[in-house]
């Protein structure tokens, strides 16, 4: 046999590097004096010792186990046993787990003695023994022998010197599957084992089931042992090598198929189930000779090519084997990419395996040498993806060009280059880094390193067809800057096209900077539109628009702020801005004189006040001047956010007061606030405090001091060091935070206080109202357009806030005006209020204003309009309610969600998910033909513009 010949050269090149050799005595090394022996002395002892061997008998099962300090099995085997226990691998499977009840952490090599040694025996007492009995007896006798000689032996093993090993193909294996192709017979990496020349019909297998315990991994040593007994020439140990198996190597089921009960059940040959013979139908009496397929298997029409029909030493060979190569080969069985079998190329760093053509790109031939796959040679991502913005198709890889045959003609030209498939390349913004550094990524990238947020935007996002990118409405304005503005029409390519808006790149302030160790500055930059939890660090070196002006702007202010004059860094370029006026020490103009003409100051910002907002600017700063607290109820439209903010600039311009100043206002009216305050006041450093947790904790730790250590980090507010200078002149914020963050907000001396819309102090009961109380407020300004809505009480309050030295005793308050009507009360109560309230009305701004003129125009519902009114109007939950949940409609008011249908149906849910997912034109048009309403007003007001 050539392949045990092979082996047995194997064996005697790696006992030339040793002095021990298995199953040969150590000899002593002769000394260069020494006289060596005669060739025929030592033929003479080799013969002794190899008589010696051979009259030692093997060890029995409770020997070896002695030997061992182990426990042997009290099992006495009975007449059943011998009938039913007809071949190795189902007595395994019986004695096995005995054996390893009374001895948990016997090894996998002594096991396989043990069984081997129990086999021997149990085939020699068996009284219906066979020929086969004997043939697997001795197989198991002489894989003990091995087995014994290299458990005994393996520590006296030296190392081999090392050898030059010839440059190997990458590792591949036959996978499973429908497509695996079937090993040849003849396969030069498969052993040939010497069959028998007159074949005979092979035992149906049968199986004990019941027992509940799967065989455990044989050792190699008890494979090759086994290798030896069914070859033509013994061998003391060989490599191991795996063996042909035609079809799948399953693990068949331990009870029947049909009942789902064990006992003796047959086993069918071409897949892994099993029956009782009384459970077929028909039924069957007895069992059938050769190669036998369940009821099942004959129906979906599986054929497997039969397989010669061996000895039972070598069935048990063959088993053993096949439990080896599962041990050692723990790749996929499937190409990862086709989910398919077949010849698979597997990886050496990690278990999965693909075909040379599944991968992208293709290989033309299994490469030489160690091979990675596609997952193992990924990339790793530069930091963390926070959202995916939009995907694309990629241009395919070119793969490396097939070789050359050898019969080929060395004229013609080479082989082209194997091309790839598209991939799918993701735009991603990363965590903590600006709209500048967004860069896309491959498909693989994220699905290895954020799987979950890559399967929630596949599910969420149509994965055969990515976004057209057309997600701006003015096409032709942005056409035509394009064609002007080199700068814009890259920016255009790169970023607007994907969805980032112009302002999420364009800097709306520097809030602090970092210096590293090797001198680097590093700036924190809060960008336009977005909030304070998306500013990001930027090195001082990147290019970015108007750059230099902000850092010019960053450290002005700190200069003026803290007087420091030296920055670090490199040397900023010039650049024209206008430089900030250091406000005067001392008050410079009186307030109680009256502007007769609005200040140059405000003639800088290029707007012009009405002269009723004069008017209102002097009053306050007359009330200033005063000490009167006051409450500015101009009806709406006139402007009092403006005369606000020229109010403040003009304190802080005039030397009276550097701030700081609070603006309380509803959320939604900040973003006037901010622009106003923009306009009026350009030297006034106005903060926005709003948002979340992490938002307002950048807010707190970068913009209310310089100092580092003055406010305690983290999300929770706590209060500022008193002797922390404040970096800001107004602060905005909303009603909520004024009671949520009360512990910094609070600790705070303020210079004024601003209430927008001050209805919400009209109850002194509120939480608003006792916690503003509690605040550090030099002075105090209240804005709304409704002083006197409802009842004096809500009134009573509001004075109550103002000045509580005065207004305390509201009953007396009540009392003193319970007959309102009568004018001598009305001039009393208008001299009352005169010193802490201005109203002024339109009809009385703007006398020359003409008349309101109304023109309804009644517009029809459009057919979806109508049929989700019909469904308000009957109730009708299940067409009104998405079946996939999310926001579910209650129909408690049913005149607002009647007003909301028709507004427009999509303020349904289930309205817009049926809405179609196209290009903005195309979308644009299904919303106004989805609401007639909008369709007139975009008609109108395209009328009006011509005209």
């Amino acid at each position: 046999n050539e392949f045990v010949e092979e082996e047995e050269e194997v064996l005697r090149s790696d006992s030339e590097g040793s002095d021990y050799t298995p199953g040969k005595k150590k000899k002593k090394k002769l000394g260069p004096k020494k006289e060596k022996k005669s060739k025929a002395k030592r033929k003479e002892e080799e013969e002794e010792e190899e008589e010696d061997d051979d009259s030692k008998e093997p060890k029995s099962s409770a020997q070896l186990l002695e030997d061992w300090g182990m426990e042997d099995i009290d099992h006495i085997f009975t007449e059943e046993d011998y009938r039913t226990l007809t071949n190795y691998k189902a007595f395994s499977q019986f004695v096995r787990p005995l054996i390893a009840a009374k001895n948990p952490k016997i090894a996998v090599s002594k096991m396989m003695m043990v069984l081997g040694a129990k086999w021997r025996e149990f085939s020699t007492n068996n009284p219906f023994k066979g020929s086969s009995g004997a043939s697997v007896a001795a197989a198991a006798a002489a894989a003990v022998a091995v087995v014994e000689s290299m458990v005994t032996n393996v520590d006296a093993v030296l190392p081999q010197p090392p050898v030059d090993v010839p440059l190997r193909k990458a590792k591949t294996k036959e996978g499973k599957g429908p497509n695996a192709r079937r090993k040849p017979k003849g396969s030069p990496r498969i052993p040939d084992i010497k069959k028998p020349k007159t074949k005979k019909v092979a035992p149906l297998k049968i199986k004990l089931g019941g027992f509940g315990s799967k065989r455990k991994r044989s050792s190699k040593a008890f494979i090759c042992a086994l290798r030896c007994s069914n070859s033509s020439s013994p061998c003391a140990g060989e490599e191991d090598s795996t063996v042909a198996v035609d079809g799948y190597e399953t693990d068949h089921q331990d009870y029947c198929e049909v009942c789902q009960q064990g006992g003796e059940i047959i086993l069918c040959d071409t897949c892994p189930r099993a029956y009782h013979m009384v459970c077929l139908d028909p039924d069957m009496e007895k069992a059938p000779e050769g190669k036998w397929s369940c009821p099942h298997c004959e129906k979906e029409g599986i054929q497997w090519e039969a397989k010669e029909d061996n000895s039972e030493g070598e069935e048990i060979l063959e088993d053993v084997v096949g439990d080896a190569e599962e041990e050692d080969d723990h790749h996929m069985e499937f190409c990862r990419v086709c989910k398919d079998g077949g010849e698979l190329l597997c990886c050496d760093a990690c278990p999965s395996s693909y075909h040379i053509h599944c991968l992208n790109p293709p290989l033309p031939e299994i490469p030489n040498g160690e091979w990675l796959c596609p997952r193992c040679t990924c990339p790793a991502l530069k930091g963390k993806v926070q959202k995916i913005l939009i995907w694309k198709w990629g241009q395919p890889p070119v793969g490396p060009a097939p070789p050359r045959p050898p019969d080929a003609d060395p004229n013609a030209p080479p082989p082209k280059p194997l091309e790839g498939r598209p991939e799918r390349q993701f735009f991603v913004k990363w965590q903590g880094m600006s709209y500048w550094h967004c860069s896309w990524v491959s498909e693989l990238q994220l699905e290895l390193h954020c799987q979950v947020m890559f399967r929630n935007y596949q599910r969420k996002n149509d994965m055969d067809e990515p976004p057209s990118g057309d997600f701006g409405g003015e096409e032709e304005k942005s056409r035509k800057r394009k064609n002007k503005d080199p700068k814009y029409a890259e920016m255009e390519e790169r970023f607007y096209r994907y969805g980032i808006k112009p302002e999420w790149m364009m800097i709306h302030r520097i809030l602090n900077h970092s210096v590293d160790k090797k001198g680097n500055v590093h700036y924190l930059i809060k960008w336009r539109d977005l909030p304070y939890d998306q500013a990001s660090w930027e090195s001082e070196d990147v290019d970015i628009q108007d750059y230099d002006l902000y850092k010019q702007a960053y450290w002005n202010h700190r200069e003026l702020m803290r007087g420091e004059e030296g920055r670090p860094g490199k040397k900023l370029k010039k650049v024209k801005m206008r430089k900030l006026e250091r406000p005067p020490e001392t008050p410079t103009v009186d307030p109680t004189v009256k502007y007769d003409r609005q200040p140059e100051y405000l003639d800088v910002t290029g707007g012009t006040l009405h002269p009723y907002q004069l008017e209102g600017l002097n009053w306050l700063r007359f009330s200033w001047a005063q000490g009167t607290d006051t409450i500015l109820a101009d009806e709406m439209g006139l402007g009092k956010t403006v005369q606000t903010a020229v109010f403040l600039y003009s304190l802080y311009k005039e030397g009276h007061s550097k701030g700081p100043f609070l603006v309380s206002a509803p959320l939604s009216t900040i973003i006037n606030w901010e622009r106003e305050f923009e306009m009026w006041a350009p030297d006034m450093y106005v903060v926005t405090y709003v948002g979340d947790k992490d938002s307002r904790a950048i807010i707190r730790e970068n913009e209310f001091t310089f100092e580092d250590n003055a406010i305690r980090g983290g999300k929770k507010a706590s209060r500022m060091k008193k002797e922390a200078a404040v970096k800001f002149h107004v602060l905005l914020t909303s009603y909520e935070l004024i009671t949520i963050d009360m512990a910094i907000l609070g600790s705070i001396d303020w210079a004024c206080l601003i209430v927008d819309e001050a209805h919400r102090l009209k109850n002194n009961q509120s939480k608003f109202f006792r916690v503003l109380n509690g605040y550090s407020l030099q002075h105090k300004l209240l804005l709304t357009g409704t002083p006197l809505q409802n009842n004096l009480e809500e009134l009573f309050h509001l004075l109550n806030f103002l000045t509580p030295e005065r207004f305390h005793n509201l009953e007396g308050f009540l009392e003193e005006f319970a007959d309102i009507a009568k004018e001598d009360q009305i001039k009393k109560l208008h001299d009352m209020l005169g010193p802490h309230m201005l109203r002024r009305l339109k009809a009385d701004v703007f006398k020359n204003m003409p008349s309101k003129t109304e023109l309804i125009v009644r517009v029809e519902l459009s057919p979806m309009q109508k049929k989700y009114y019909k469904y308000i109007l009957t109730r009708n939950f299940e067409a009104l309610n998405a079946r996939g949940g999310g926001n579910q409609v209650s129909l408690l008011n049913v005149v607002m969600d009647l007003k909301k249908c028709c507004n427009h149906p999509y303020l349904f849910p289930v309205a817009a998910m049926v809405c179609p997912v196209l290009p903005v034109k195309f979308w644009r048009d299904s919303l106004f033909c989805s609401y007639a309403s909008v369709y007139f007003s975009v008609f109108l007001c395209v009328n009006l513009e011509l005209n």
